[in-house]
């Protein structure tokens, strides 16, 4: 596809249609009571575009495009319709009394989220090059999944924007804003410490190095553009700015 990237603009929008049901458990979840976000997370959606770097290429690759968002504030304008299914499914757990390592089944709760309507998410490209921008488009169009693995999303196209068009997340951060239409509040995480030299060690997976809740990874109460429109004990359905 021919970039039309201009290096003026401050924020790049990345569309998305859902494939598949979406599930996110939220951070303070236990194993047992999944209660899901009804939105990827900052830190979830930056770990998918490195994810998607190596794919592309390497590790050179994926530190240059963590670099380059690390730091970035990520934000996500919803599907319009969302019906939340409450569902118990089985699981298999360790059994902490057994020494050999025992998986016992037993009952979770969980949450998945049925989407009508497309995703975009908004990446905050202010002092982005044009080189850096037409990187950051190919990698999202890799990205597939987010969220648990299954949550599967097909990329649609991407353009710019001047300003930041109406309908997407708040951070609380943000202390002036019109709240109507944001019914919802939630915690979604990132990446702190974004000058931390080890920091990229730190979100790998294989890496001795821990990420430290409140410290690499932070916590952000979120305003989100749905609000309650029925329910049940089986589902909720929500409605959002679209």
């Amino acid at each position: 596809m021919e970039s039309n990237i201009s290096g003026q603009n401050n924020w790049l929008l990345a569309h998305y249609l859902p494939v598949s049901l979406f599930s996110l458990r939220m951070s303070c979840s236990t194993n047992k009571g999944g209660k899901t976000l009804f939105v990827p997370t900052p830190y979830s959606f930056k770990l998918a575009m490195v994810d998607a770097a190596f794919r592309m290429g390497d590790e050179g690759l994926a530190g240059k495009v963590f670099d380059l968002i690390k730091a970035k504030d990520i934000r996500f304008k919803p599907p319009k319709h969302l019906t939340v299914q409450n569902t118990f499914i089985k699981i298999k757990q360790e059994d902490r009394e057994d020494a050999s390592g025992v998986y016992n089944p037993t009952i979770a709760y969980r949450e998945f989220c049925f989407f009508k309507g497309q995703l975009t998410i908004a990446i905050d490209a202010s002092g982005l090059e044009t080189e850096a921008k037409e990187l950051l488009w190919r990698v999202l169009a890799h990205i597939n999944y987010l969220g648990k693995r299954g949550s599967f999303w097909q990329f649609m196209k991407w353009e710019e924007a001047a300003t930041l068009p109406d309908g997407f997340t708040v951070p609380d951060t943000v202390k002036e804003f019109r709240i109507d239409g944001y019914g919802v509040i939630q915690q979604l995480d990132d990446i702190g410490e974004t000058d931390s030299k080890d920091i990229f060690d730190r979100i790998n997976t294989y890496s001795d190095k821990p990420i430290v809740l409140g410290k690499h990874r932070v916590i952000t109460y979120t305003f989100l553009p749905y609000k309650v429109k029925q329910s049940s004990k089986e589902y909720t359905y929500y409605e959002g700015k679209g």
